[in-house]
């Protein structure tokens, strides 16, 4: 019973240690009602999560559907929001028509070398 009550206090610390502290704007606490600065940050992850590359990151968009931001990024839009997501796999480094691929896209492929004319004799 005691080894439980020592997990539990063990848990409830990492959690109350893990949420960043808000700033009492306003007098209301905890952010003054809402997240400070209208900003799209979650307060109960922390932001050593949420800053980290493998966290998928959320963005405005208007077209439902899949689409690639640059070479290494893909942007999934749904009906409530678009989720920007890092192709990290290294098997699939690349984003090719809206998902990671092993191929870059004709954008993102490296130019062939053609030899001049003075090397072809």
């Amino acid at each position: 019973m005691a080894m439980k009550i020592a997990i539990v206090l063990g848990v409830m610390m990492t959690v109350a240690l893990a949420v960043p502290a808000q700033p009492a704007a306003g007098g209301w606490g905890w952010g003054g009602g809402g997240w400070v600065g209208g900003a799209a940050a979650n307060p109960w992850i922390p932001p050593w999560v949420s800053v980290a590359p493998w966290y998928p990151q959320w963005t405005p968009c208007t077209a439902i559907g899949s689409t690639c931001l640059d070479c290494n990024t893909k942007l999934v839009c749904t009906k409530i929001g678009g989720l920007q997501r890092a192709c990290t796999d290294p098997t699939l480094p690349f984003c090719n028509m809206g998902e990671c691929s092993a191929t870059p896209s004709a954008e993102c492929a490296v130019p062939a070398v053609n030899n001049p004319p003075e090397l072809t004799a």
